[in-house]
């Protein structure tokens, strides 16, 4: 089944990129989990627990203990939810910005390195076709809800 064969080669190269990634993140005594978190909370800005489970693929409760961690690192910080006062938002702080803005760049130059083989209208596609392949399961997901 091809299906299966592209969820294997993308599973495969998500652990590789990670791999890859995670020599930054451990400079800064954080792991994988906690910098997917860190960087989803500095792309979309202020996030509910809930929508950060989703975004990584974890359970909230999993997640508690990650946030807690965070937040006693000063990389995040909880704040109410203006829309919901019942609901709280975790929001980056200014080291999680200054770590981004240093880190970050310094990850995209690996990434950048590891790819530099691939022709640009490759990668290009590539980035479109798996776009299209996210929307498929993102549209799945709302056809069984």
């Amino acid at each position: 089944m091809k299906e299966i064969d592209l969820a294997e080669l993308l599973g495969a190269i998500h652990r590789k990129i990670m791999k890859r990634l995670s020599h930054y993140a451990e400079l800064e005594g954080l792991s994988i989990s906690e910098s997917m978190v860190l960087w989803r909370i500095h792309k979309l800005g202020p996030m509910r627990v809930s929508e950060i489970a989703s975004t990584i693929g974890v359970p909230p409760s999993t997640l508690t203990g990650v946030l807690d961690r965070l937040v006693a690192g000063g990389w995040i910080e909880r704040s109410a939810d203006p829309a919901d006062r019942r609901a709280v938002l975790m929001k980056s702080t200014p080291r999680l910005e200054e770590f981004t803005k240093n880190t970050m760049q310094a990850s995209f130059k690996s990434l950048a390195r590891s790819f530099r083989t691939l022709p640009p209208a490759l990668l290009d596609r590539l980035v479109s076709d798996l776009g299209s392949v996210l929307a498929c399961l993102d549209q799945d997901e709302e056809n069984k809800r």
